[in-house]
């Protein structure tokens, strides 16, 4: 039996998407699509290497196809017409792609090597070379202006359960007794951070898809990560002290498969963003914050743990 074949007969098994409308679907489309292409060192659009990953991204992949299929019919019917028209695509012809992709095979950097800082030549030579860091609230990225692989609504994360696995019970407001339970005709369950903060991104790739992405023509390859991060929470406690900082691994939600109703919105983010495979180092402040301003850092001997390298030169 093909793949494909099995997949498309365990998800009618189990049909874990049944409740999303078409427009739903084909998003979700995309953002799988997102997940399983690269931009190579050639600069040519590619799929990733074979791996437990990838065959899961295909099967998800498969999975709303046969939805669709089960719907209307054999792919296409159902999608509507032109509707990856606002796919954003990595495209080779970027004027940054071909750059990118030279640097990335130079460099030949591995994970587990050190943390890329991506950004533009302008404000990362000033980090280096002057050791200014602007740190940035996380309300600051939903903003409208920025760019589709930086954009998103830091200060939340939802789930989006199947309908028949999630009730929500009334409590009567006279008596304060139950009155029982129900299936709620929206399903989508948003948790929210009490408080704007502070964060500052990074991530353990460097490959030429998010050069293009990120709109980068720059990046510090930081290969002593743990002295670099400290150098920004000393710098940081300095100029605001009673900030609480921490690090971690960014978590991706599936909205629709994920076993946590509530995922922490702080160190978790949608799916559609797993190519970018985010470390992150925050700061809370001490009391609830509705928005914050940006923060810019003095830090000190950068130059000994990280170097700058750009698309012009190496």
């Amino acid at each position: 039996m093909e793949i494909h074949v099995k997949w498309r007969l365990e998800y009618r098994k189990h049909r874990y998407i049944e409740h999303l409308n078409n427009i739903e679907l084909e998003q979700r489309l995309k953002d799988i699509l997102l997940n399983t292409i690269v931009l190579t060192e050639e600069a040519k659009i590619g799929l990733p290497p074979i791996s437990a990953e990838s065959m899961e991204w295909m099967e998800l992949w498969t999975h709303v196809l046969e939805e669709m299929c089960i719907r209307h019919g054999p792919y296409p019917a159902g999608f509507e017409n032109g509707f990856m028209k606002d796919f954003n695509l990595p495209h080779p012809c970027h004027g940054l792609a071909d750059k990118a992709a030279k640097v990335v095979k130079e460099l030949n950097f591995k994970i587990g090597e050190g943390l890329i800082k991506y950004g533009t030549a302008e404000y990362l030579k000033d980090t280096i070379e002057k050791g200014i860091v602007r740190i940035a609230p996380a309300s600051y990225y939903s903003d409208s202006s920025l760019n589709h692989a930086i954009k998103d609504e830091e200060l939340e994360v939802f789930v989006q359960p199947h309908p028949s696995t999630y009730k929500i019970e009334v409590i009567d407001g006279r008596t304060k007794q139950s009155k029982g339970t129900f299936q709620p005709l929206d399903n989508k369950i948003t948790t929210r951070s009490l408080t704007d903060y502070y964060v500052y991104c990074f991530s353990p790739v460097l490959v030429p898809r998010l050069f293009v992405d990120f709109e980068a023509d720059a990046c510090l390859v930081i290969t002593k990560p743990v002295i670099f991060i400290n150098k920004l929470i000393a710098a940081f406690q300095k100029n605001m002290p009673h900030f609480i900082s921490g690090t971690g691994i960014v978590s991706y939600i599936d909205p629709l498969r994920s076993k946590n109703k509530t995922p922490q919105p702080i160190f978790s983010k949608h799916f559609r963003y797993s190519y970018q495979q985010e470390f992150r180092l925050i700061w809370l402040p001490p009391e609830i914050k509705e928005e914050l301003s940006f923060v810019e850092l003095n830090v000190t001997g950068l130059k000994d743990c990280c170097k700058l390298v750009t698309l012009d030169k190496t």
